[in-house]
């Protein structure tokens, strides 16, 4: 927050204090004349209140006063409103999800600031790859997935009956996997998933429209056997009373993904 803090000839003649509005969790960082001049170290903060002693100030008429500190996250959704990014539009060629944000009480904010930015506003998307990645993976290699599932349940619950299904599933899934696929990994497979949904590969198909811009992207958290679920993707853009309200869509190429997850589980070799 900036103030415009005016001080008129023989003005510090009559007055021995400036005072000006100590908010929560802030400070007064800057204090600079009309000449640009930075003034530092006069500001003291008593109780709810920044004081200054006006016999310390310099020759001048006019300055500017910079105050910085945090909003609570609780207070700050009282006047930036968030539209959850839950329903997507599809194509053959990509998923898009609508991005909404703006200022609250618009008029109100107006009457109160010049000029107000807010940084940073965040939306998490979660984007979904599990039927991407459910139809390149080979067939031996998710029903392996799930035997192998199956059998650490079992072995977790001491159900001998349920251990020995398992077990016989599992033999019979690990040869038809080594008949299918000789040269497979489980290994390599791991750091292959692992970079089919990095950061690096996944921004690659993404794209958002301004004012948005593309923020972090999380790896997977849930998987379904060894099929990944969905990436967390955050679109971030500010808002000020110029710009009070931010709309866009996030787009997530998903054929060309597809291609991409296609081509990484089918080697010329056959490894994986």
């Amino acid at each position: 927050m900036s103030f415009k803090v005016t001080v008129p000839d023989g003005w510090r003649k009559r007055h021995r204090k400036i005072v000006l509005p100590a908010y929560a969790g802030s400070g007064i960082v800057k204090m600079m004349d009309e000449s640009f001049n930075e003034h530092k170290y006069l500001w003291k903060r008593i109780g709810d209140k920044f004081v200054l002693d006006a016999n310390k100030l310099p020759s001048a008429n006019t300055y500017l006063v910079t105050m910085e500190g945090r909003v609570d996250e609780s207070a700050l959704s009282q006047f930036v409103y968030i539209k959850p990014a839950a329903n997507r539009t599809r194509d053959e060629t990509s998923d898009k999800y609508w991005l909404e944000s703006g200022l609250r009480n618009l008029r109100v904010l107006e009457s109160i600031y010049d000029d107000l930015e807010v940084d940073d506003v965040n939306f998490n998307v979660s984007v979904s790859i599990d039927k991407m990645f459910g139809l390149t993976i080979p067939q031996e290699i998710k029903e392996l997935g799930r035997a192998t599932k199956r059998l650490r349940h079992a072995a977790l619950h001491t159900d001998r009956q349920e251990w020995y299904h398992a077990m016989r599933d599992y033999k019979a899934q690990h040869k038809a996997q080594h008949q299918a696929l000789p040269d497979y990994n489980p290994e390599s497979f791991t750091r292959l998933i692992d970079t089919l949904t990095s950061r690096e590969t996944i921004a690659e198909y993404i794209s958002v429209d301004r004012p948005y811009g593309l923020g972090e992207i999380r790896p997977p958290e849930r998987y379904h056997g060894i099929v990944p679920q969905s990436v967390t993707i955050s679109a971030i853009t500010s808002l000020t009373l110029r710009d009070p309200a931010a709309v866009g869509y996030l787009s997530f190429n998903k054929k060309s993904y597809t291609e991409k997850l296609r081509s990484a589980f089918t080697r010329p070799t056959g490894k994986i």
